[in-house]
């Protein structure tokens, strides 16, 4: 199958790819520099390997500017949507780097470009009826995701996923959580504090519930979707590992991998959010408020949610959360 990654520089849109190459789908990576994705690719095997047998091609479109997204989708038979906005969770209004602007507005775009190019123009937004042809699109959502959240990413998402519940597409959402792996920019951000400070800083207390998923298995998951059309249609699945740890628990597990003793320095949310305030006014908005929020969030999975996953995919199995991090983070010192 002919597969468009959106997002496709990410770490969770890179996985994705590496994982459909190896199963012998064409990926179209989308990205707004394909020099900087052609650079990124070319790190891996299987990017080599695609961009040497033509597998891999590239295309140059953004999610906020819907005329670009045209040629994008044209002649594919899956879309996969994983883009996120360069600096998140800290959002630039001005420069439109929202979760409004990307994750909710960015969908609906991709959806009108898929309904405009096969010939079903959306009537207010939404195609009426299933369409025969049209490819199928793959969302890559949050564990939290709600209408009524009051947070704006998980409003932001649920907007979205409702665009995609009512495109006329054959739809799958994946609700994931907290996504960890070699090139993730959340979780090894925050441990790698510790290559120059004798503690790690976190905001809250470090006792969110999280049930945190290896990129790894996020890439094989999406592979057996896009194999299985018909155990994948029309159906929300939450994605998470096997372990329930707080975030203190999977903090100290990746440091153990490093072989590294560092206490966890909690900071009070509100001395986080007056930090954020501060930080956000100079240049690279390092941090925000609503980022605080963001970091400290719970996140995992339900009974009923690894219930669906494991009766449709009883092949899929979740990678523990110690054998994941010493996978890439084990080190001699």
């Amino acid at each position: 199958m002919r597969v468009l990654i959106s997002g496709a520089t990410g770490f969770v849109g890179r996985t994705i790819a590496r994982h459909l190459l190896d199963a012998g789908h064409e990926v179209r990576a989308m990205s707004r520099s394909t020099g900087n994705a052609m650079t990124l690719f070319a790190k891996s095997e299987a990017g080599r390997r695609g961009l040497a047998d033509g597998a891999l091609t590239f295309v140059q479109a953004d999610v906020t500017k819907p005329r670009t997204l045209l040629e994008a989708v044209a002649e594919v038979d899956v879309v996969i949507q994983t883009a996120q906005f360069s600096g998140a969770p800290v959002e630039d209004p001005k420069r439109g780097l929202t979760y409004m602007k990307v994750d909710r507005d960015g969908t609906m775009n991709l959806l009108e470009a898929i309904a405009g190019v096969y010939g079903r123009p959306p009537a207010g937004g939404r195609l009426d009826v299933p369409a025969a042809g049209l490819p199928r699109f793959l969302y890559q959502s949050g564990i939290t995701t709600s209408a009524n959240s009051p947070y704006t990413w998980d409003r932001a998402k649920w907007q979205a996923e409702e665009a995609v519940r009512e495109s006329g597409c054959d739809w799958t959402i994946v609700r994931c959580c907290w996504a960890f792996g070699r090139n993730d920019t959340a979780l090894n951000r925050i441990i790698g504090y510790s290559d120059y400070l004798p503690f790690v800083p976190v905001f809250g207390n470090g006792q969110a519930p999280l049930t945190p998923v290896f990129g790894e298995d996020i890439g094989r998951l999406y592979a057996l979707l896009v194999d299985n059309p018909d155990r994948a249609r029309n159906t929300t699945y939450g994605l998470g590992g096997p372990d329930l740890v707080t975030l203190d628990q999977f903090l100290h597990l990746a440091l153990r991998a490093m072989s590294r003793a560092r206490p966890i320095l909690h900071i009070p949310k509100p001395l986080g959010k007056v930090q954020g305030a501060i930080m956000y006014r100079f240049p690279g908005r390092m941090l925000s408020p609503a980022a605080v929020d963001f970091v400290a969030a719970a996140g995992a999975v339900t009974h009923e949610d690894r219930g669906l996953l494991a009766e449709r995919f009883p092949e899929f199995r979740a990678t523990p959360v110690r054998e994941g991090l010493e996978s890439y983070l084990r080190r001699s010192t």
